[in-house]
């Protein structure tokens, strides 16, 4: 039975927080009313208020949700081309930029640009985000790169994240255009110090190795 509870609990938290994210991309978050969080569900306020205790707690909750699923696809891109790490960064940039086009909340967090009372939280967060994909894309090319220098490793991890950020401010091609750009410039970086070579992507000449 506690797991049964637990399960359906899941449930409705998943079902409150759909609804929320729909309301938000369409009217923002500071028109989000918890009254209308719960008719839209089909359930109380108190039921909504056990499980979220306020507004705030809602857009942390929502926050959090899509962070996870932003890192969680990053991961699978990166994972997809382990052994290739300019195609690992062409899919990794390129998810998050198709997926930033079509959920303005991750565009939002990844940008601090959410409007509304949005933007509270993520003016506070979106650096935790940056560090959090940071880090993930560090610890992916410490290990399927590693003889990459330190240095210029940490330089190409720091210009993927934040070009693919830039790209999600001002797009100036497709995800796909941008995301080959994007690992270029990476490669170009972390062969800098001369100490590994990158297979250049399909059709493309090889880069010379630095003198």
């Amino acid at each position: 039975m506690p797991r049964f509870r637990e399960t359906v609990r899941t449930l409705l938290r998943e079902r409150l927080l759909d609804a929320a994210y729909e309301a938000v991309a369409d009217r923002g978050f500071d028109k989000l009313r918890m009254a209308h969080l719960a008719g839209a569900v089909g359930v109380s306020r108190q039921t909504l208020y056990s499980e979220f205790p306020s507004k705030e707690a809602v857009g942390e909750a929502l926050f959090q949700r899509e962070l996870e699923r932003c890192l969680v696809g990053i991961q699978a891109g990166l994972d997809t081309h382990r052994d290739d790490l300019r195609a690992a960064v062409e899919a990794a940039v390129g998810f998050t930029l198709t997926l930033a086009g079509r959920n303005p909340l991750i565009k939002a967090m990844l940008t601090s640009t959410g409007e509304d009372g949005l933007l509270s939280y993520l003016t506070t967060r979106s650096a935790a985000a940056f560090d959090m994909a940071t880090a993930m894309a560090d610890a992916y090319v410490t290990e399927a790169w590693p003889t990459v220098d330190p240095v210029a490793r940490e330089l190409a991890v720091d210009a993927a994240v934040r070009l693919t950020a830039s790209h999600v401010v001002q797009a100036s091609a497709s995800p796909e255009e941008s995301a080959r750009r994007v690992a270029d410039t990476v490669v170009r970086i972390a062969l800098s110090t001369g100490q590994e070579r990158i297979p250049p992507a399909k059709g493309a000449p090889a880069a010379p190795r630095p003198a």
